[in-house]
């Protein structure tokens, strides 16, 4: 009988091995995710102690929110005072009140005492407005996140890498990249009757629920309000489609920013660059630009609570096909 020979090692070897490229593939996948933002299930479990729309914020993205102030929020100091006055804040954060993390939870309760009596120059803050956490250690953050969460805000935010890395973070203008109407109506599919959607491009339209409703909205775009943005971007695709009814976009999509103007715009583009999106857009003219047909209304800003003001009017303006086709052509997008 002629003899065999197992060229291939043993069995055991073999299985040793697949085992060892699946291990190192999930990890791989593992990795990608937390790099891009995407939870895991066990970050997803945390995040819902830390409120439904927690997320964390580069150095940044809190100082573009600082200095443009595109939604409404508080910035909250969790050190203890004696750690304040030993280090004290940036000078960009000076406007933050100083509630150490452990009485977040009672600072917040339903009685506005409490909140008066650590912030007495700070107004109470509304249940949807975005509260970030900043300090020292990361556990203190969370821990002041999670007590914002148990007293019902759920729109907490913690700083990366925390205090230390935002006074080491050089002071650098935003990478933003802008998008005009010719272009936006050109990527939407609304330019002309032959004018046809492209593909791989997101418009997001990031205004409140009431703006979108009395206002109108720009055909083709998705809404996902500003202030769940960042804790959106961090999600699993199949919670953003459950969440958002379209599918999510993808890191090789072009994702527009769409506001009323540009604000809140071009901060939720430096959220998601940050979430690791290489292609983002802010529509620099926004709702209040388009004027392409009386269904999207003109309107001048108002905050949630204040009376809606009244649509202005406009003669409908024509769009040109010829500049949106130059300005996609310098964006590197096709539109077939």
């Amino acid at each position: 009988m002629p003899s065999i020979t197992n060229v291939g090692g043993s069995l055991t070897s073999a299985i040793a091995l697949t085992l060892l490229a699946w291990a190192v593939r999930f990890f791989r996948a593992a990795a990608q995710q937390r790099k891009h933002g995407l939870r895991a299930p066990e970050d997803a479990k945390q995040s819902e102690k830390l409120g439904r729309y927690f997320c964390s914020l580069s150095s940044a993205a809190l100082r573009m929110l600082v200095e443009t102030d595109p939604i409404p929020h508080i910035i909250v100091d969790v050190r203890k005072p004696e750690d304040v006055s030993y280090s004290p804040l940036p000078e960009d954060l000076k406007a933050a009140v100083n509630i150490p993390a452990e009485e977040v939870e009672q600072a917040l309760s339903r009685n506005a005492a409490g909140w008066h009596a650590r912030a007495p120059n700070t107004p109470v803050p509304m249940r949807d407005w975005l509260l970030v956490f900043v300090g020292d250690n990361a556990d203190d953050m969370h821990a002041a996140a999670a007590g914002a969460a148990i007293a019902g805000f759920e729109r907490g935010a913690v700083l990366q890498d925390g205090l230390q890395a935002f006074g080491q973070a050089a002071l650098q203008q935003a990478n933003l990249r802008y998008i005009g109407r010719d272009g936006l109506a050109a990527v939407l599919g609304v330019l002309g009757e032959r004018s046809t959607r492209a593909e791989g491009v997101r418009v997001l339209d990031i205004r409140r629920h009431d703006e979108r409703a009395l206002y109108g909205s720009i055909p083709g775009t998705v809404h996902v309000p500003t202030d769940q943005l960042p804790a959106a971007l961090s999600m699993a695709p199949r919670e953003w489609e459950a969440a958002y009814r379209c599918p999510k976009p993808g890191f090789e999509d072009w994702v527009v920013m769409q506001c009323r103007t540009n604000r809140r715009a071009a901060w939720a583009a430096q959220v998601a660059q940050d979430a690791g999106w290489p292609r983002v857009l802010v529509y620099r003219q926004g709702v209040y630009g388009w004027r392409v047909h009386p269904t999207v209304k003109a309107y001048q800003s108002y905050e949630r609570g204040e009376p809606p003001p009244e649509p202005e009017p406009f003669q409908p303006e024509p769009l040109d096909a010829a500049r949106a086709k130059a300005e996609l052509g310098q964006l590197g997008i096709r539109v077939q």
